[in-house]
């Protein structure tokens, strides 16, 4: 289908991803026939291989932000263009005729796809542009697309033209409603089955009938202004045109130099919209002016004015206004009320020998605050009117407001210890109590170039004398400037000691340790008449009869009297203030959803097309607010706040629930949630039973119940799927795809859905471990391991440190297959779910022999214990790391569990000591019972043992390695059994060496035979490519602590990968690997056709984004995994183990099975030929000496008899020419 786009004033940009078919990425298969069975393991939730371009690693937005999203082949989802804030609807905008003009996009943000687009813009599949529709901003929180009026109608929380809150989109230009909106908010706008259109919210009335404003509230602070003139007087005390800012007399005047015309201008550090202008005439020696102009910058436009003439008549004006000869103030209304940052009084004639002017005031209806205290009212305020001013405390500093800034405002970097000491206190000029909308104005980060470095604040304050109370957390990464809704509700007047007051501070929580705060103003809307019943002067009230819904008649001329429809006296039975969130029609039945109550039903209610008297609601409704329905056939999906119905007697109806139509009844979705939910949104699906069409639901919950027992519930994080075919939660079922963040809406384009939200996705479920296995097909597979992680101890706000010891997660594993024992064996820093409803911690065996059970230690190690390395020798498994505990005496750095008792061994190894003990790497001497142990530490019990000790396990006692102390070692691997390459961060007579070999019989350490001197910090891992040690691999972190390298030991020197990772990476491990087919690369200086390089960590590619695996062929870097936590927040992949070690032979020609009997075969019967000849001869000659007689021979017949029992040659060939690859593994 096309899309077409129309000349509007927008600015349209195409994105850079699009909406057409994903590329199939092309991944290396590895060989692993001789590795046995294969794990990787890390602090990860969900997994999945990269198979297609536009599949990411990224996280859910913490900070508001979300995407349009499309679903790529494998069920995840890919990013089509980034919003700075929410996308709140979508819908297709079609137009009668059938062409289809776009999706469009609303919501809360200030740019979407990377260009400036306020709350609302056109998204176009085709070219994946975006159209911003004109000068919008606000909220946008419902669109409908209409195809019978060709019109998109917008609802939300905005002022457009002469309209409010509602407004419509047609012909490439914004049109007012005629009945100009609505006195609050829109939620909700649908298509009724009266071919009318809804509009649901909070609001109590159309704004053309009355609504309250307050003319003329605020007195524009002229005094902080910047003031220029041009031809002023000479005359002293008459030649300062600053001197009259703030005056209200005619002590002070400012004249133009006699005879001659003058101006007077003032620029201000904000944009302000005046609506009155008030001028005192001078009158020195019978000097005033006579006729002026008012001209407003950057405009550059004669405003038009009103003034009552000495008759009391209004009058007009504008190239030539009249100023009266009196020492009176003089008030000129402006016609037009236009934005403007500077206005120019030009002095067109005057009276006597020259002009000028005794007093300039400026006068506002909007009443805003300002964070910089100096830009809010001045002093010469009417003394019994509370003006308005802020308190500023920290180190604040000014920030100028772009060329489109509203105003300049207050910045401030902030860490933890400054916090709590700064804020900015906010204090409104209010005249009227009433219902008020509290905006927070917030300036983009684009013009002060602070999106790197932006934080969360917080909204806070009391705003009546009773106390009700104003509180908002939000982020302020918006690229542009934008306004957050804080409270809408009663605010009073200043009385007694009382008076309004908005603080705004940073929250005690920031996304990093040091963040830029900012703080603009604060808008007092007023939206509803006067609490009192008072009415001031210059203010009118009046209502048009309405409550939270409103039918709107697209074919009617004019504005209908509101009580002619059913669906607005619907909303009169409501109680007071009632505010609809949602609204779905069905058939002749509209059903409504909010916060609202009557005698006889609760936040749900429905209204027949056909009757007046409203039917009935099963239950009574439900017990809390509804924010969100769906409808899907007979069921109308219902989320909301609630945690059961009213009458209480249908149990699970918690948070989310359906009604039926058919039945009139509720249906419970499990046992619903524990929480809250906002949004709905349909989705598709690919499980294993196939595509199925599911229900998403996002909200604050934390859990879903799939039935009444509170033990079966599953951990979420605010975002599951309910599969309504199965009746059940996808999060209680093993294994299948794995979903977090949030979706708020979806539409269909070209078949497509097109979804907006903040999502992260896997293909796979799995918890800490998975097994790589062999293929068939064109890439290796995964499959989950039985490990159920349920906490892994937070590491986010210490600075980053890329020591083993503080990773969370899986850290290390093996397999243990000896002894009848088919073991996977899990050791890092978690807990996890073990059999029996036991907790594992730091320690999890899965035994592939019971059904994969999971055992493990319990309390054996103290809180806050890590497993980092793990060996095993016989039935004794040792663990080293960062442990302590007493059972079975101290133990520290290192321990020996016991496979065949599941438990901690009887004997246990004499602690080891020092400052921070950790084990790093424990290994086996090849061919003996001694276990080598490195890390941080100096002695083990009484004997001197640094940073490398041997137990020697019959012996059971610890043997020092060397009187050396040679430093933090991190990894091992054994050269021969007499040489064993040590790594770390060391420092070897007086030298900082990262690399030496350490003789078993001399117990000393080496330099290694090459030049190591290049090697940029510690090494953390090492990888060799082949049987000897003259080639390897060796990764880790630069000495200044930010830098990932990776290395390759060749020709005795070390040569570095040019590594495309960011200096915030972490490599965790590298290994090299045979491959299937040298097909994928050639032999280069650092790989040969047949191996691959994997590394696994916490990896952030340039170019691509965060990556747990990432493969290299010495020319090309491939991100291979990526893994997301249960939150949606990047995993990562500290570990790959294997249950044989890879060994690396000299190139030979590798066949396939098949071949090699083959030839097996042909040697064989040839030998068999030679010896059956050779037989043959020896027999012929020796019965020809002793006078051999020949025999009768067989018949045919016996011939054949004889031979039925040969095998087929088929048998022996049949895998010829077929796969290599190896079925699951045994787990």
């Amino acid at each position: 289908m096309a899309w077409t786009i129309w000349t509007t004033v927008a600015v349209t940009v195409s994105l850079a991803s699009a909406l057409t078919a994903p590329t199939l990425v092309s991944q290396p298969i590895f060989d692993l026939d001789d590795l046995g069975r294969v794990g990787l393991a890390g602090n990860f939730d969900g997994i999945s291989l990269y198979e297609y371009t536009g599949q990411t690693q990224s996280a859910p937005f913490t900070n508001g932000s979300q995407s349009l999203l499309t679903q790529l082949p494998n069920g995840l989802f890919s990013s089509l263009g980034l919003a700075d804030e929410a996308i709140n609807a979508m819908c297709v905008y079609e137009l009668s005729d059938g062409t289809q003009r776009g999706v469009v996009v609303g919501g809360n943000f200030t740019s979407l796809g990377g260009i400036e687009a306020k709350g609302i813009a056109l998204y176009n599949p085709d070219d994946d542009s975006i159209t911003t529709l004109g000068d919008f901003q606000g909220r946008v929180s419902a669109l409908l697309c209409d195809k019978g009026t060709s019109r998109v109608y917008v609802g939300g929380m905005f002022s457009m033209n002469q309209s409010e809150n509602a407004a419509a989109w047609e012909d490439g230009e914004w049109k007012n409603l005629p009945f100009e909106g609505f006195t609050g908010p829109v939620n909700t706008v649908t298509r009724s089955n009266n071919n009318t259109i809804l509009f649901g919210g909070n609001f109590d009335g159309l704004r053309n009938f009355s609504a309250p404003t307050i003319r003329d509230a605020q007195t524009l602070n002229i005094v902080s202004a910047e003031i220029t003139a041009e031809q002023t007087s000479d005359l002293a005390g008459f030649n300062d045109p600053a001197a009259i800012t703030c005056t209200n007399g005619t002590e002070t005047q400012w004249l133009v130099r006699d005879g001659q015309r003058g101006s007077w201008t003032a620029a201000f550090r904000f944009e302000f919209f005046p609506t009155k202008l008030r001028l005192i005439n001078s009158d020195f020696e019978d000097r005033s002016t006579e006729t002026f102009r008012l001209t407003a910058f950057p405009l550059g436009g004669i405003m038009n004015l009103t003034y009552t003439d000495s008759t009391g008549n209004e009058q007009h004006c504008a190239e030539t206004c009249p100023l009266a000869a009196i020492d009176e103030a003089q008030d000129f209304e402006f016609i037009d009320v236009v934005g403007m940052k500077s206005f120019r009084i030009d002095i067109l004639s005057h009276r006597g020998a020259g002009g000028g002017l005794s007093s300039v005031q400026l006068f506002q209806d909007n009443i805003f605050t300002f964070a910089i205290p100096e830009l809010n009212e001045p002093s010469c305020t009417a003394a019994d009117v509370p003006r308005s001013a802020s308190i500023a405390s920290g180190a604040w500093f000014e920030t100028e407001m772009s060329a489109v800034g509203s105003s300049n405002y207050l910045s401030v970097d902030v860490d933890a210890s400054t916090i709590p000491s700064t804020s900015v206190v906010f204090e409104p000029h209010i005249e009227q109590s009433g219902r008020y909308q509290i905006l927070i104005f917030t300036p983009g980060c684009v013009q002060d170039g602070s999106c790197a470095t932006r934080g969360r604040t917080s909204a806070t304050g009391t705003v009546t004398s009773n106390g009700n109370t104003v509180n908002l957390q939000f982020a302020q990464t918006n690229d542009f400037d934008k306004y957050d809704v804080a409270y809408e509700g009663d605010v009073d007047v200043a009385s007694g000691s009382f008076r309004p007051r908005i603080t705004l501070a940073p929250t005690p929580n920031q996304p990093a340790d040091t963040v830029r705060i900012v703080a603009q103003r604060v808008q007092f809307k007023l939206i509803s008449e006067n609490k009192q019943g008072e009415t001031p002067s210059g203010t009118s009230t009046g209502s048009s009869g309405l409550n939270g819904i409103y039918e709107y008649d697209p074919q009617a001329t004019g504005t209908t009297d509101p009580a002619d429809s059913r669906i607005n006296a619907a909303g009169l039975r409501l109680n007071d203030n009632a505010s609809i969130a949602t609204i779905v029609v069905k058939g002749d039945f509209t059903y409504v959803g909010g916060n609202l109550t009557t005698g006889d039903f609760q936040h749900f209610f429905i209204i027949d097309k056909n009757n007046d008297a409203l039917p009935s609601v099963p239950e009574g409704g439900l017990d809390d607010a509804v924010n969100i329905m769906h409808a899907s056939g007979d069921l109308i999906y219902v989320g909301g706040a609630f945690s059961g119905t009213r009458d209480d007697t249908i149990k699970g109806v918690t948070g989310i629930g359906a009604y039926d139509t058919a039945q009139n009844s509720w249906v419970a979705l499990g046992a619903g949630v524990n929480g809250v939910v906002s949004d709905i949104v349909p989705i598709s699906l690919n499980l294993t039973s196939g595509v199925e069409e599911c229900i998403a639901i996002s909200g604050d919950f934390s859990a879903v119940r799939p039935d009444t027992d509170a033990a079966n519930a599953v951990e979420v994080e605010g975002f599951a799927v309910w599969i309504p075919s199965t009746k059940q939660w996808l999060e209680a079922t093993d294994g299948v795809i794995s979903l977090s963040g949030i979706l708020s809406a979806v539409v269909t384009a070209d078949n497509i859905p097109i979804y907006a939200g903040s999502m992260a996705s896997n293909t796979m479920v799995s918890s800490g471990a998975v097994y790589l296995l062999d293929s068939d097909v064109s890439r290796n597979t995964l499959a989950p391991s039985a490990l159920e992680m349920v906490t892994t101890r937070d590491t986010a706000s210490r600075k980053r440190d890329v020591s083993p010891q503080n990773v969370t997660g899986v850290v290390t594993g093996l397999f243990y297959v000896d002894n009848g024992k088919n073991l996977t064996i899990l050791g890092g820093n978690f807990e996890a779910q073990g059999q029996n409803d036991t907790t594992i911690r730091n320690l999890a065996i899965i035994d592939g022999n019971n059904n994969d059970a999971v055992d493990g230690a319990t309390d054996e190690f103290a809180s806050g214990s890590t497993i980092l390395a793990m060996q095993v020798l016989d039935k004794l498994l040792f663990v080293g790391g960062s442990l302590e505990g007493t059972t079975n005496g101290t133990i520290g750095g290192i321990a020996i569990w016991d496979l065949d008792q599941m438990a901690l061994a009887a004997t246990q190894p004499q602690p080891l000591n020092g400052d921070n003990v950790t084990v790093l790497d424990i290994t086996r001497r090849p061919d003996t019972n001694d276990i080598y142990v490195a890390g941080e530490f100096a002695t083990a019990g009484s004997l001197d043992c640094a940073n490398l000790c041997i137990y020697q396990n019959d012996a059971q006692r610890w043997v020092d390695a060397s009187p050396e102390v040679p430093g933090r070692i991190n990894t091992m691997r054994w050269v021969d059994q007499d040489h064993l390459l040590v790594a770390g961060d060391m420092n070897l007579n007086g030298t900082a060496m990262y690399l030496a070999l350490y003789d078993t019989q001399l117990g000393i350490y080496k330099a290694v035979d090459a030049d190591a001197s290049n090697i940029p910090g510690p090494v953390t891992s090492i990888a060799v490519d082949s049987d000897t040690s003259d080639t390897l691999f060796i990764a880790g972190t630069a000495t200044n602590g930010t830098s990932p390298y990776l290395m390759k030991l060749k020709n005795k020197k070390f040569v570095a990968l040019q590594a495309q990772f960011e200096e915030d990476a972490t490599i965790h491990n590298i290994q090299v690997l045979n491959l299937q087919s040298r097909s994928t690369h050639d032999d280069n200086d650092f790989l040969q056709g047949e191996h691959i390089l994997l590394i696994t960590g916490d990896l952030k590619v340039s170019g691509f984004g965060n990556a747990s695996a990432v493969t290299y062929d010495g020319k090309d870097w491939k991100p291979f995994m990526l893994t997301s936590k249960s939150n949606g927040d990047p995993g990562t992949i500290t570990t790959f183990f294997s249950q044989i070690e890879p060994v690396f032979s000299k190139r030979k020609s590798r066949l396939a099975r098949g071949y090699v009997i083959l030839i097996s075969l042909a040697i064989a019967l040839a030998l068999v030929f030679l010896l059956v000849v050779g037989g043959v001869i020896a027999s012929r000659i020796r019965r020809a000496r002793e006078g051999y007689v020949p025999m009768p021979t067989m018949s045919g017949a016996e011939k054949s008899a004889q031979m039925q029992g040969r095998l087929p040659p088929q048998d022996f060939l049949q895998d010829v020419g077929a796969g290599r690859g190896r079925g699951p593994p045994m787990i």
